[in-house]
């Protein structure tokens, strides 16, 4: 389709040409608008507690055990809202450019995991949401 050879990556021709994200990619955008669209069903760690801390503007997660769960959709969801990158995370009020933001760093970042995104934005940018 794109006459590349058979050993050639195709992260940059997805990223460049087409513009098209990964598998993992798009299951991390997806779940990111799942959790746009129902913000209401979730709560915030001011929610659950009275105390001001800086991650006051976060999602409250429960204390689990089993990695059914922690692997689960709205675990998972609640671990990448979370980690957003603080520009995205202003955006969440303004679902069309909270999307289009949200898809050029999936692009640019070429993900494929989760795992990936969790740890590549432990470094990138810090934890706190103003």
């Amino acid at each position: 389709m794109m006459a590349l050879g058979s050993r050639c990556s195709c992260k940059s021709i997805l990223k460049k040409r087409l513009g098209l994200l990964p598998v993992p990619c798009e299951y991390i955008f997806l779940l990111m608008m799942f959790t746009l669209n129902d913000l209401d069903h979730f709560h915030t760690n001011s929610d659950v507690h009275g105390t001001n801390t800086r991650a006051k503007h976060q999602m409250h997660r429960t204390t689990v055990n089993l990695s059914c769960i922690k692997e689960g959709l709205l675990y998972c969801s609640i671990k990448i809202y979370n980690n957003l990158p603080p520009y995205i995370f202003k955006l969440k009020k303004e679902k069309q450019n909270f999307k289009i933001a949200w898809k050029e760093y999936l692009i640019v970042h070429t993900l494929y995991s989760i795992n990936e995104f969790l740890s590549t934005s432990q470094i990138t940018f810090p934890l706190q949401h103003q």
